[in-house]
């Protein structure tokens, strides 16, 4: 028979935050997190947001454009 094996994962701190999200858009993530067979929603969220502000780009608002929208 062979040997049943487990391996640990590496911990990562986690900070329990609350947040609202929209009944809507937590019904998508749960809907891609099972479609996909994915290892949880709170997983999904955090690998969304890690991309979300890694790819940020920040447009800043010039003097000219601010008057041309007034």
């Amino acid at each position: 028979m062979p040997d049943f094996v487990i391996r640990n994962k590496k911990k990562k701190e986690y900070e329990q935050f609350t947040c609202r999200i929209e009944v809507d858009l937590l019904d998508k993530i749960r809907r891609i997190v099972l479609d996909n067979n994915l290892t949880s929603v709170n997983e999904f969220i955090n690998d969304c947001l890690k991309f979300s502000v890694e790819n940020l780009k920040v447009i800043e608002d010039s003097d000219d454009e601010s008057e041309n929208r007034d």
